[in-house]
């Protein structure tokens, strides 16, 4: 009788790989799945990132505070009755500093991408346009803005309630760039609060007032010019409309300050101390401690 010819060892092997198949495609499966995702954003972010590095070697810059090429999130705190109109001012610019900013007028449009189901959201226009240098001149050069309106869509939304809303201003000339971003509002009570952010042997502090007010206003910063100094070059300053001085020897200081702060947003302010050591933190929404620059409106 002949033998039967056994199955060699390479050929248990190959079986044994063809039975394992399925379990390693499943599990490459379920690695793909789960990491798809987050590569594609990963490569969306990258993209965004060189084409911005692009557009910018062109001297095209379009940008804006509350929105971004990866799509931010603006939260707002203390901001909101629940009951009124919420307007939202969105800035938009085409400077990056007084060297480096767009020539030609930008052209874009603006979109609700979507809200909360608590509310309604609506864009003040739909189009817009950011004048460039080489037609135009003044303070209104490369810079515009829309307002973005919220509403409860029923009922007053109670306090500490959130919504938000979703926005794309997307430039359409002379290069196309789409910048994005989420606005999350509170109800609360609204006011005017600030912070002094400082640290020991810092040599100057920031001031950051927050309007969260449905309509601007104007506030006086006091000081004593012996404490802290007023950057001359801040905006704070240069928009003032009013300011008072006092004499410290031969020489008038100023001591108080007043500018506008516009609706629903955070101004910041640099003032240089004269003693580096200290350290001036504060909060006025704590009460804690007293504070070497006052805030009225």
């Amino acid at each position: 009788m002949k033998k039967e010819k056994g199955i060699n060892k390479k050929t248990k092997r190959r079986i044994r790989v063809k039975k394992n198949n399925p379990i390693i495609l499943i599990i490459i499966l379920l690695v793909v799945v789960f990491l798809a995702p987050r590569l594609v954003s990963t490569a969306k972010y990258v993209y965004n990132v060189i084409h911005e590095h692009y557009l910018a070697s062109q001297d095209f810059y379009f940008s804006s505070d509350k929105l971004n090429i990866n799509k931010t999130t603006y939260e707002f705190t203390n901001n909101w009755s629940g009951a009124q109109t919420c307007p939202i001012p969105v800035n938009m610019s085409s400077k990056k500093n007084d060297l480096a900013y767009t020539k030609a007028d930008i052209t874009y449009t603006i979109t609700i991408l979507g809200c909360s189901s608590n509310i309604t959201a609506t864009a003040s226009k739909a189009t817009g346009i950011i004048e460039g240098t080489d037609e135009h001149s003044g303070s209104g050069v490369n810079k515009d803005y829309f307002i973005v309106n919220i509403n409860p869509s029923g009922a007053a939304l109670s306090e500490g309630a959130t919504a938000w809303v979703d926005v794309r201003a997307k430039s359409t000339a002379p290069y196309e760039q789409i910048l994005e971003g989420r606005l999350v509002v509170e109800v609360s009570s609204a006011d005017i609060s600030y912070e002094i952010v400082d640290a020991v042997n810092q040599p100057y502090l920031t001031v950051n007032v927050t309007n969260s007010q449905n309509v601007g206003d104007d506030v006086t910063l006091s000081y004593s010019p012996s404490v802290v100094l007023l950057d001359m070059t801040d905006e704070f300053y240069i928009n003032n409309t009013n300011k008072t001085t006092q004499q410290v020897g031969s020489y008038a200081y100023l001591n108080s300050i007043t500018s506008h702060v516009d609706l629903l947003s955070t101004t910041s302010v640099k003032f240089y101390k004269v003693d580096a050591t200290q350290n001036y933190s504060y909060s006025s929404t704590s009460g804690s401690g007293t504070p070497v620059i006052t805030l009225t409106h």
